[in-house]
């Protein structure tokens, strides 16, 4: 039996909450960073989110770049205040830093509902995800999902050809791709000429991109449960 198409959809923060945990790390480490070398937290704040993104595009999203930006950050700050970088405040960042990586994930609202309805409505659900192998698949199977998904394909960063390699075989005109991140979601999905269903949500820096928002085959949505209602129209099926 064939599927009605086929569904490559993001995980971090369009089915599962992920930018809160890593926003709340991020003004813990501001703030600590601020009161060990007496710089405003919001400049210690600015700065490390700064670092953040350029460690990220150095490493790839591993769990290792979040404590080595704000590492850098506090040596930073130390510096500029005369003082030798104390172990056990690095020792801090870096407990703080692990957090987001380890915490349970909450679903976001529709995203079960979505992920069911695309199963149930004959998709072949492939799970689109980046960042390291072991930490994204133990999100996926803590979130319960996984009667509703069929792949998961998790790579340290999302490029056109590693979505062409992903698709193989399969229809373009029945691929798609449904994501928050213009940067990782909406630019390969354009770029190999595939529809894209961008969720417009909150994103880190590092997914900031200008895409072209003319082209037919991109889609806004405000929530994720938006979705079923656009394939629907798109692949004649019953909401």
């Amino acid at each position: 039996m064939g599927f009605t198409g086929h569904a490559f959809v993001d995980w971090d923060d369009t089915i599962a909450e992920n930018i809160r945990y890593f926003r709340e790390v991020e003004a813990e480490t501001s703030r600590l960073i601020a009161r060990r070398t007496g710089f405003d937290a919001g400049e210690v704040q600015r700065r490390g989110a700064e670092l953040d993104v350029v460690v990220a595009r150095q490493m790839g999203l591993v769990k290792e770049s979040l404590a080595a930006a704000w590492l850098a950050c506090y040596q930073e700050f130390a510096g500029r205040a005369g003082l030798q970088a104390d172990p056990e405040v690095e020792a801090e960042l870096r407990r703080l830093c692990a957090i987001p990586y380890e915490t349970r994930q909450e679903l976001l609202p529709g995203a079960a509902e979505t992920l069911r309805w695309l199963h149930e409505a004959g998709f072949e659900v492939t799970i689109w995800t980046a960042g390291e192998e072991p930490i994204q698949r133990r999100k996926i199977r803590e979130s319960g999902l996984g009667r509703w998904i069929h792949r998961e394909a998790v790579v340290l960063e999302k490029t056109p050809e590693r979505l062409r390699a992903f698709m193989g075989d399969r229809d373009p005109g029945r691929c798609f791709v449904v994501g928050n991140s213009r940067h990782s979601d909406i630019r390969p999905a354009l770029a190999v000429g595939i529809a894209a269903y961008h969720v417009d949500v909150e994103t880190w820096a590092y997914d900031h991109l200008d895409v072209d928002e003319d082209d037919p085959n991109y889609h806004r949505l405000s929530h994720i449960g938006e979705l079923p209602r656009l394939l629907a129209q798109r692949f004649r099926l019953a909401v």
